[in-house]
């Protein structure tokens, strides 16, 4: 694709027209005036459990669910009926973590998929096939039927509609579903339409590659003078404004899933980056609000104001913005065996995770590090380590305890519209087919457990100054009496993330480790199949609190460590020092993903100069290679604080921050995860 080349600076203004109608869209999103399409009504399931069933079901459920369309709305569906009794339906299984198959549904339209499916029936006598085959085509005639339902209540609100601005617009979106209800989408406009109807059936998670596959619908459009920039850049605001509709999926913590993956590479290693790309960047910036969340690749031929645009949107506070590194992620992907190609095709899923979107499965677990290093200090009583390497030795092998035995299989799609959307699924007439499952063995708190180790090495081996039962004495103690050791442990003790190899050694001898144990133990590692996976990443770390004292100088209460990040608030050099501790990690070896976070104070990003410092702390991450994913969070303490204690100030609707592998609206977090937020270091300066 031809490079786009911009020229960014920090004073450019990201801002919506007051009184627009993307505006007036984003008022009533924060009014929930969607919220009135949910309706109750009875759905009559088929009581059947098979993938005809489940596509049964979802008909009956499309049937009984009427059309909403909104004032000024451009971008049309928002919710399915809810089914007064919940067990009379079943969809079958879809994990909002990876995308649907869009490249797919776009190329084919939802008629194409429906005929396709029937075209392999007429010649498929496979009983588990024919299931599968006919449970596609009744899923995607319901569809269609749906679409078509929709045309025709737009038709209708039209046909009343004295503003003939706003008559027009009806008749377009008339049209539209009409266009998609037949056939292929061939506009910009009813291609975003068809990935909000794909929305509605249920893919509200994960997104994938959306410049990708988007942009040639856009460029044909403007080489064809049939819609402007700003038009279109109107209608993508109004597809990203119903992206926040609707958080359902794990809403307690509003870990919605809906990540849009940008730029990067195009399979043959050129620059995938496009005007698209630039335009979803700025779309963000200009809602700030938390969905989708965008996720922008680079890799060494990415055009340097690529840097520049995250720079601004993060800069205006749109925390909503990660980046991922190429030149770490894709060598890790062909570590499991995907070839090169394909592994610059891929995405992340619904958090950090790695995945080749609409062509696989991802699952995942999680192991903390730091109470695998607890236990061996209570186990300590009954050991006698002569040496920190025979400490180190035993806690690799509890660690191995860890490691899975062998890949597990290709995970079933059960739900059949997302099912046939996955590339090779409906080529082989089965919902297992997809052709790379991902699963992920994640490590979290590896900058903890390291600390603690390092801790010990000074103390008790190198200083000698501390025993094993002295250690333990004031761990079972929670430091209660104990703080003097506890400030040495936390204060006079290397720490990961300052760029000192006393302690980043250890972090690389874990990680690696780590790492090198699960690859072994994944079988099959050419070809497709199931794979086990590396990563470190985290989630639900507010209730990671809870866990005991620890000897890195943790009392039971305080947090651990987001992700591959340091402990909070340790990492007291600067961000240059902690982006260079992890770079002494190979992690090309982490095939799942690893993330890296970073907190500014806002003031050290504002103005031109702070701006250029700032572009260079990220063009930093990308030359050294470290993590293959960097979150930054620019914010303000005191602003975090102000905002907990009046939550319904209208200025603080717009405070975005990032979680973990999500962003969300400060003032809708949980108290535990905004302290978590407030808590981690506010760097505020660039110099390490």
């Amino acid at each position: 694709m031809q490079t786009v080349i911009r020229q960014i600076a920090a004073s450019d203004v990201l801002e919506l027209v007051t009184d627009s109608r993307i505006d007036h869209l984003r008022d009533m999103h924060w009014q929930k005036t969607h919220e009135a399409a949910v309706v109750q009504k009875p759905v009559t399931g088929s009581n059947e459990d098979t993938l005809t069933g489940h596509a049964r079901d979802f008909a009956a459920l499309l049937e009984a669910s009427d059309p909403f369309i909104q004032p000024d709305e451009l971008i049309v569906g928002t919710s399915l009926a809810t089914p007064e009794d919940g067990d009379q339906i079943d969809l079958g299984e879809y994990d909002p973590h990876y995308p649907p198959g869009h490249a797919m549904l776009l190329a084919r339209g939802l008629p194409g998929m429906r005929d396709a499916a029937n075209a392999r029936l007429q010649a498929e006598t496979d009983p588990d096939s024919r299931d599968f085959l006919r449970a596609v085509e009744i899923s995607y005639a319901a569809a269609c039927r749906y679409v078509e339902k929709c045309a025709r209540h737009a038709e209708d609100m039209a046909s009343v509609e004295s503003d003939l601005t706003r008559k027009a617009e009806l008749e377009r979106i008339s049209a539209n579903c009409d266009e998609l209800a037949s056939g292929v989408p061939t506009s910009f406009y009813s291609a975003l339409q068809l990935l909000q109807f794909v929305r509605v059936f249920g893919g509200r998670g994960c997104i994938g590659r959306f410049d990708q596959w988007m942009y040639p619908f856009y460029q044909q459009d403007i080489d064809q003078n049939r819609i402007t920039q700003e038009e279109a850049q109107e209608l993508l605001e109004c597809l990203f404004v119903k992206l926040n509709h609707f958080p359902t999926a794990n809403q307690a913590d509003n870990d919605t899933l809906r990540n849009i993956s940008l730029a990067g590479q195009t399979p043959d290693g050129s620059d995938a980056s496009n005007e698209l790309t630039y335009m979803c960047i700025e779309a963000s910036a200009k809602l700030m609000l938390p969905e989708p969340k965008i996720n922008v690749r680079f890799f060494p031929g990415s055009p340097p104001d690529l840097v520049r645009a995250c720079g601004q949107a993060l800069a205006k506070g749109a925390n909503t913005l990660a980046m991922f590194n190429d030149e770490v992620a894709v060598p890790s992907l062909v570590k499991l065996g995907i070839p090169l190609e394909e592994a610059r095709d891929y995405c992340n899923d619904g958090c950090s995770e790695l995945i080749m979107g609409g062509k696989g499965t991802i699952k995942f677990k999680v192991h903390d590090a730091l109470p695998i290093l607890i236990d061996l200090v209570f186990d300590s009583e009954n050991k006698s380590y002569s040496t920190f390497d025979e400490v180190m030795d035993d806690y690799k092998s509890r660690l191995s305890l860890r490691m899975p035995e062998a890949p597990g299989p290709a995970r079933p799609i059960t739900f059949p519209f997302f099912a046939a959307g996955i590339e090779d699924c409906l080529a082989e007439a089965s919902p297992a087919a997809a052709r790379y499952a991902i699963n992920g063995c994640i490590l979290a708190q590896v900058g903890n457990a390291s600390d603690g180790l390092a801790a010990i090495k000074k103390l008790v081996f190198d200083d000698g100054i501390l025993t094993w039962d002295q250690l333990r004495d004031a761990m079972t103690a929670d430091f209660e009496g104990h703080e003097s050791l506890q400030l040495r442990l936390k204060n006079r003790t290397s720490k990961y993330g300052n760029d000192d190899d006393y302690v980043d050694s250890i972090v690389k001898d874990i990680a690696e480790y780590f790492c090198d144990g699960v690859h072994e133990r994944s079988c099959n590692t050419e070809g497709s199949g199931g794979k086990w996976a590396p990563g470190f990443m985290s989630f639900g770390i507010h209730r990671k609190s809870s866990t005991p004292a620890s000897p890195d100088g943790r009392s039971k209460g305080e947090l651990t460590a987001n992700s591959f990040s340091p402990s909070v608030g340790m990492d007291t050099s600067g961000p240059t020092a902690a982006l260079r501790s992890v770079a002494k990690v190979d992690l090309t070896k982490a095939s799942h993903g690893s993330v890296f976070d970073i907190a500014l104070h806002s003031a050290i990003v504002k103005g031109d100069d702070a701006f250029e410092k700032f572009v260079v702390l990220l063009t930093s991450f990308l030359k050294m290679r470290s993590a293959a994913t960097l979150q930054v969070n620019v914010i303000d303490r005191d602003t975090l604080l102000r905002a907990r204690e009046n939550p319904n100030l209208p200025e603080f609707r717009t405070l975005i921050v990032r979680v973990w592998g999500f962003s969300a609206v400060f003032v809708d977090l949980p108290s535990e995860l905004q302290d978590h937020v407030i808590a981690r270091t506010e760097h505020g300066s660039f110099q390490s």
